[in-house]
């Protein structure tokens, strides 16, 4: 599943440079051992993600400490070491990357229905009626 030329679909689950940021944007994992790649749920329309090249996605942390934070949906999708994921998806933060600028892969992906419980919180953030 993982293809460098494939862009993401809605649903997808992709790995992607997320250095530099700053402020309060989500980073890589740790800039001082060179861990710049952050996992990331795709909630913007597939349509969208081809032709522009652009994808929009919620991170996701594997940190212990937001598992009974609101804010933040616990995934669980099996895989091997590379396409495995288990950690908090970010219900409040939706990020704009350039895929392929920032290496991006697809490595998994979400079932519809966990898909389905995630956008309503994306419509809450831009007040989408």
């Amino acid at each position: 599943m993982s293809n460098n030329n494939e862009f993401p679909k809605q649903g997808d689950i992709v790995i992607i440079e997320a250095e530099p940021h700053a402020g309060h944007e989500w980073g890589g994992h740790n800039l001082n051992t060179g861990n710049i790649e952050r996992h990331m749920l795709i909630v913007s329309a597939t349509p969208y993600n081809r032709s522009s090249g652009f994808i929009v996605g919620m991170p996701i942390t594997t940190s212990e400490r937001y598992k009974d934070d609101k804010h933040y949906k616990p995934i669980l999708v099996m895989g091997d070491k590379v396409t495995g994921v288990k950690g908090y998806v970010c219900l409040y933060q939706i990020l704009n990357f350039d895929y392929a600028a920032r290496k991006g892969r697809v490595v998994n992906k979400v079932s519809d229905k966990y898909l389905d419980e995630v956008m309503p919180f994306v419509k809450a953030i831009f007040n989408f009626r």
